[in-house]
């Protein structure tokens, strides 16, 4: 920490001191008056910069009248008229004068006639001495009367307009006492007198054209008579004249008596030269002086009048000091016109605009300005890019500057930020902090050296506790004031990462927590020291509801706790218990989404500084509204840390030109609808006035539409909202003035337009219709004739079809019918051939064990020969043994193959004789027990009955149960058990076998009796086994003419049923092939 010395103290002491006791050559005296001009020069279209004439009509166009062309302004595009070689054009580019009937025709005043423009044709006709329709050629002023009477003055004489002759007819012949024929202007008093200014005076003449009275100026000295302008102030009772070279003066209409204003080079305060261009009174009561060294505005009370001029270094400033012409408009504005230029600006602007410049009327050192702070006796310290701080008096509008060059230890020019509190203020610069003690005049500096993590400050917050917390461009730097030691809580910030964040924007809320803004897309930071916890928030792409851009600029709080951060996309308003994001945006109607400042005024309101102008967003309604360059602002691009909020409420926002100030509650919007207009049409390249029900034919390609609303003062700003009736599409908002469609199809159509103000108020909607003819195939007579020719192509048509009808109707009977049976027996087929492909992959996989058991044993005999040359007799017995088990296992499955084809084709044979079938079952089973045993399974037989004889075939009744108790020992789990019972039924008999194993699922119940269907195991995997089995067993019982089934319950177990008949009708004792 560096402090300065005594010598040094001193300077400081006096700068400091300068503000409230002595005018030093530093100070600098601020304009009373606070006004932003707006220019308008060639390069935005105007034909030549020489404005002679403005002039605003009944629909809100702005007319300029140039040395080389009429100009017509809708705000956004100037036409213009020339002069052609055509009876049609206007007679000549030098423009005059321009004023405007009540038929809304356009009169305008040129050095070669007068031409009266009429504007739902686009045709001028022309006045020319030539053609004797008026005394002169040379126009020079336009009059239209409180009873419409159009009077126009030349170089030779006053005409006024025939309408019966369409001529003008001079009125004051040479013979009268008229003090002059050669009249620069005329205007008319309050009793209907005309007041004429001549280049020798000034002459009264009655409504009658009767002179009543010629005004000599200097009687001594003629050429100081030549009169420009005449203007007749009706409330105030006089007529202001305007000379050529020899100044302003008054004339009292009642008593006649003359008032000179001079022009005093040492006096600032008069008219600043003697040839006066223009005369004004604007609506609020200003009276507007244009001379050809600046524009004045005339003072009544003091009876003085304050300049207003052209300055190189302030691009605000007057566009160029010779005024030829002045207008005030619809909505307030006034327009000068210059022999450079045109300049707009807004005599009501609440907003003051501190900037720097090269005389007395500026307070900063500097433009750019970053870093507000307002200090406990009002002095205003701004911080600016490259000058350092300037200390403004506001009640003296004086200021002082403390940069490197009024004082040596000042470290750095560059200013980024400046808080305080009481006495201390402290300023954010590119080379440290630098603390300021205006109770002893002590300047101290802070840097790495003294704990700083970096020089280059970007934010300052001097918390409730008295810590001062700085951003810097790596990482958080707090200092406590008290102890002048530094703390470093980056650690806790970065969580792990090396390196320190941007920091960017910090913020205390009402709850003592802290906020920190990153850059780096490194989002926002929330400390909460109560809870110890820190907290990162970032924008998340998927969720509406987070941060809407990591760019972190600035951050402020509302008196119902509510954050609202500035980022580089939108507006955040922060719920602290939801921990939710509502964001704000151009599409909300912000005037830009890159935010620079947030600052909250005592009614709630939010207000936000940007790319494009400051945006208030209203706390109730959140209704928006916009401000310009045009209503007061430096400039539409403001700067970071560059907010202030006042202890009076008074707001402050420094951008690239300045320093705005304002209240807000002093700053307040017309609540009038604004008007929307059509300006042109432009059909296939050719330019419509008006094309309301106008019909264009088939061939038009584009038609663009053209609107307006003649509100000058944000027309940049205006939004519209359009749709066109007759054509797909919602309604449309946009920012241009103009909308183009393209190939249209043939109808009707209504384009529907509004426009949306920068307050929000919308106005009434304008529409305009037109039509797109149809091709001459698609007229209203080449339809009837198509209708008639479709009738009767549909008659002979139709009766072709019902005959057509019928014939399909029975081949698409008969088609639908093979097609139902041809896809069922599809799907059967698909099913029977998967089926198959199941079954003969399980076959091969039964097949083939029995013959790899033969040829294993078989490769075994050979080996044990070839290694011992013998084999024992026990060895070789057992291994014969299983070849024999294995071979008769392979022939057992060989015959169940055979007699499943057999079965299945019809060439089976069973032999019926009579057997008593209880025994036949007891003695099957029997002879099963000790296989199943082996199993683990327990095998009870059990029948109802002793005896019960049937006619069957033995043979494959035993093959049936063997099958059916073999099925069941395989799906029975060790320890479970086997029953098989034996029920009479008279007529049949029936056999049941019921093990306790796994169950079967019910969809499988019927299917596991066909040949190519086995039951899937949980991993739907088919159970190992041939599948036969039970096939064969239900073909054999259906040659019994019985019936087989199983019911069965997945973990319940199954019980298959067979009942037999005891002596069936179709059986004979002989041996049957069914």
């Amino acid at each position: 920490m560096g402090k300065i010395s005594l010598f040094n103290k001193f300077n400081i002491f006096v700068l400091l001191n300068m503000l409230l006791f002595v005018y030093s050559t530093l100070n600098i005296n601020a304009n009373s008056n606070n006004i932003t001009f707006n220019d308008f020069n060639i390069d935005q279209g105007i034909s030549q910069t020489t404005i002679e004439s403005i002039f605003q009509d009944s629909k809100g166009y702005v007319w300029l009248g140039t040395n080389d062309g009429l100009n017509k302004f809708n705000g956004y595009d100037f036409k213009v008229y020339n002069y052609e070689e055509d009876e049609n054009s206007i007679s000549n580019n030098f423009i005059t004068d321009i004023n405007e009937d009540k038929d809304e025709n356009i009169w305008i005043a040129t050095i070669d006639g007068v031409n009266k423009l009429d504007q739902k044709t686009g045709k001028f006709t022309n006045y020319l001495k030539e053609n004797n329709l008026i005394s002169s050629g040379n126009a020079t002023d336009i009059l239209i009367t409180k009873d419409n009477k159009i009077l126009v003055t030349t170089d030779d004489g006053l005409n006024i307009y025939n309408s019966k002759k369409d001529r003008f007819d001079r009125v004051l012949s040479k013979k009268n006492d008229l003090i002059s024929q050669f009249i620069y202007c005329i205007d008319e008093d309050k009793e209907g007198n005309f007041w004429l200014g001549t280049k020798l005076g000034v002459s009264k003449i009655s409504k009658d054209f009767k002179v009543i009275k010629n005004f000599n100026i200097d009687k001594n000295d003629m050429s100081k008579n030549e009169i420009y302008n005449v203007f007749c102030d009706y409330e105030a009772g006089y007529t202001w004249v305007g000379s050529a070279n020899s100044g302003l003066y008054k004339v009292n209409i009642k008593t006649n008596e003359i008032t000179n204003y001079k022009c005093d080079p040492f006096d600032e305060n008069s008219i600043p030269c003697y040839s006066i261009g223009a005369i004004k009174k604007d609506s609020k009561g200003n009276l507007w002086i244009g001379t050809s060294k600046g524009l004045a505005l005339y003072n009544e009370k003091d009876d003085n009048f304050e300049v207003y001029t052209h300055k190189i270094y302030d691009k605000n400033s007057l566009v160029n000091n010779d005024v030829k012409s002045l207008m005030e408009d619809s909505n307030g504005l006034i327009w000068v016109g210059t022999y450079a230029g045109l300049s707009v600006f807004d005599t009501e602007s609440k907003i003051k605009h501190y900037k720097a410049g090269q005389d007395k009327d500026y307070l900063l050192s500097e433009n750019i300005v970053h870093g507000i702070y307002e200090d406990r006796d009002g002095n205003l310290w701004v911080g600016t890019n490259s000058k350092g701080v300037n200390i403004i008096d506001k009640k003296r509008n004086k200021s002082v500057y403390l940069n490197t060059k009024t004082e040596k230890k000042f470290i750095n020019d560059s200013v980024n930020d400046i808080t305080g509190k009481g006495n201390q203020i402290y300023i954010a610069t590119d080379g440290g902090l630098i603390e300021v003690n205006k109770s002893n005049n002590e300047i101290s500096h802070y840097g790495v050296v003294d704990g700083l993590v970096n020089d280059r400050i970007k934010d300052i917050l001097l918390d409730s506790k008295g810590y001062l917390w700085m951003g810097t461009a790596d990482g958080v730097s707090i200092l406590d004031t008290k102890t002048k030691k530094f703390i470093d809580i980056n650690k806790y910030i970065n969580k792990g990462q090396d390196k320190n964040k941007y920091v960017r924007s910090i913020f205390e809320d009402s709850e003592g927590n802290y906020y920190l803004g990153f850059l780096r897309d490194d989002g926002l930071c929330k400390i909460d020291p109560k809870n110890k916890t820190i907290k990162i928030y970032k924008n998340n792409k998927q969720d509406k509801y987070s941060l809407s851009n990591n760019y972190i600029r600035y951050i402020n709080e509302d008196s119902h706790g509510n954050i609202w951060i500035g980022t580089s996309y939108g507006l955040n308003k922060f719920d602290k218990e939801t921990e939710k994001f509502e964001r704000y945006t151009t599409k909300d109607g912000i005037a830009n989404n890159t935010i620079y400042g947030v600052l909250v005024d005592d009614e709630d309101d939010v207000w936000i500084s940007t790319n494009k102008g400051i945006s208030k967003i209203n706390s109730l309604n959140n209704k928006v509204q916009n401000f310009s360059v045009t209503d007061g602002l430096q400039g539409n691009e403001f700067n970071g840390n560059a907010a202030y909020k006042s202890k009076s409420g008074e707001l402050f926002f420094g951008g690239v030109n300045g320093l705005n100030s304002f209240f807000p509650e002093k700053i307040i919007k017309s609540d009038k609808k604004p008007k929307i207009l059509f300006d042109t049409f432009i059909v296939n390249n050719k330019e419509y006035n008006n094309i309301n029900e106008m019909k264009f034919s088939e061939s038009t390609d584009t038609i663009t539409i053209k609107f307006f609303t003649p509100d000058y003062s944000n027309y940049k700003n205006t939004t519209y909202e359009y749709n066109l009736d007759g054509s797909s599409g919602d309604a449309v908002r946009t920012k241009d003035n103009y909308v183009t469609y393209n190939d249209l199809p043939p109808g009707k159509y209504r384009f529907r337009v509004k426009a949306i103000d920068t307050s929000g108020n919308v106005s009434d909607e304008n529409y305009v219709t037109f039509t797109i003819k149809p091709p001459i195939w698609l007229s209203w007579y080449a339809v009837i004739i198509y209708i008639l020719i479709g009738f009767g192509l549909i008659a002979n048509h139709n009766r072709k079809m019902k005959k057509l009808d019928k014939l399909v109707q029975k081949k698409t009977l008969r088609l639908r019918e093979e097609m139902e049976k041809n896809n069922i027996l599809l799907k059967r087929n698909i099913k029977l051939e998967q089926n198959k492909n199941s079954y003969f992959v399980n076959l091969s996989h039964e097949l083939r064990t029995p013959l790899n058991v033969i040829s294993s044993t078989n490769q075994l005999i050979l080996g044990l020969l070839k290694k011992d040359g013998h084999i024992k007799e026990e060895n070789l017995s057992h291994h014969i043994d299983v070849s024999q088990k294995n071979c008769k296992r392979l022939l057992n499955l060989i015959n169940n193959i055979v007699d499943s084809a057999k079965l299945q084709n019809d060439m089976y044979m069973v032999t019926l004789e009579e057997t008593d079938i209880v025994y036949l079952v007891e003695e099957t089973a029997l002879t099963l027990k000790d296989y199943v045993s082996t199993k683990g399974i327990e095998l009870i037989i059990d029948p109802e009955i002793e005896e019960k004889l049937i006619r069957c075939d033995k043979y494959e009744i035993e093959r049936c149960v063997v099958n059916l108790v073999g099925n069941a020992a395989k799906f029975t789990p060790e320890g479970g058990s086997i029953t098989i019972t034996i029920k009479d039924l008279e007529e049949k008999v029936m056999i049941s076998v019921l093990d306790t194993g796994v169950g079967i699922e019910e969809k499988y119940h019927k299917l596991i009796f066909d040949r190519f269907n086995q039951v899937l195991e949980e991993n739907n995997k088919v159970k190992r086994g041939s599948g036969l089995g039970l096939t064969i067993t239900s073909q054999i019982v259906k040659l019994h003419k019985g019936e087989i089934y199983v019911e069965s319950k997945i973990g319940k177990g199954s019980n298959f049923v067979i009942i037999l008949p005891v002596n069936p009708n179709e059986y004979n004792s002989k041996s049957e092939n069914i």
